[in-house]
């Protein structure tokens, strides 16, 4: 496994000493090239456990590991590799940017930290061949800033940046759920080329199941902090096992 999430339990306290279970117990595992969709109503735990996974924050107790080592114990080159090998793509991609840099500045910015011997016609020709992956023109793109671009158009550029520094995994946090139908549909399928092309793992983060199931080869349904049914998606989506489950493939579906 590329990375693994092994009996993660995460909580928060709020108001002196009470104490919120964000997780509980959780695990999770993503296979090189595999896509895992992670599905649950909101409160469920999707977005802690990824960004745990993701190293955005610390559980309480439990361990993550990338490519079998512990990402705690991680120092040095292993540490850097390990942030450049696990990228973001979020749900609103341009709070994620600056507004004030352009587009060219924003997908630079990476590639120099991260390779800061990278020469920059080197740099350039790297983001304008990504910027291509995902279906944006460079020519049209990259001197511009990102409030002259759509939601889909930023979603895109987003995408971009995570790819430039050829991660192993991206971990995709309801990336379309600001999206129209017809938006979605289409960062589905981009995600889905770039799978196959590039031979990245996602993890998928979703509350839609139905959603989840186009591009995803395992599901993990998540509700209150807890695991409740995991398997290939197409068993989960055909034969679910948990009444909660079910529920969710009901609403999805209306």
């Amino acid at each position: 496994m590329i990375l693994e999430a092994l009996d993660i339990t995460k909580e928060y306290r709020i108001s002196g000493r009470k104490v919120f279970s964000a997780l509980q117990g959780v695990s999770m595992s993503l296979g090189e090239g595999e896509v895992l969709g992670i599905v649950g109503e909101s409160g469920s735990g999707k977005t802690t456990l990824s960004e745990i996974a993701g190293g955005l924050q610390k559980p309480t107790s439990g361990k993550v590991l990338f490519q079998g080592e512990d990402i705690s114990l991680l120092r040095g080159d292993k540490r850097r590799e390990y942030r450049r090998s696990v990228q973001f793509v979020f749900q609103s991609p341009r709070e994620s940017m600056n507004p004030y840099f352009s587009i060219r500045r924003i997908l630079s910015e990476p590639l120099s930290v991260n390779f800061p011997k990278m020469g920059r016609k080197e740099r350039d020709k790297r983001i304008e061949e990504t910027l291509e992956k995902v279906g944006m023109d460079p020519s049209s793109t990259l001197s511009f800033f990102p409030s002259h671009f759509s939601g889909g158009q930023s979603q895109r550029i987003a995408i971009a940046r995570a790819l430039l520094l050829e991660p192993k995994v991206i971990i995709c946090d309801e990336c379309t759920s600001a999206l129209d139908v017809s938006l979605e549909a289409q960062i589905i399928n981009l995600l889905s080329s770039l799978k196959r092309e590039t031979g990245v793992a996602m993890v998928f983060i979703s509350h839609d199941i139905a959603l989840t199931r186009y591009i995803s080869d395992r599901i993990m349904v998540l509700k209150d902090g807890k695991t409740v049914e995991e398997g290939d998606t197409e068993v989960v989506m055909e034969k679910p096992k948990s009444e909660y489950t079910r529920m969710l493939l009901e609403n999805s579906f209306l």
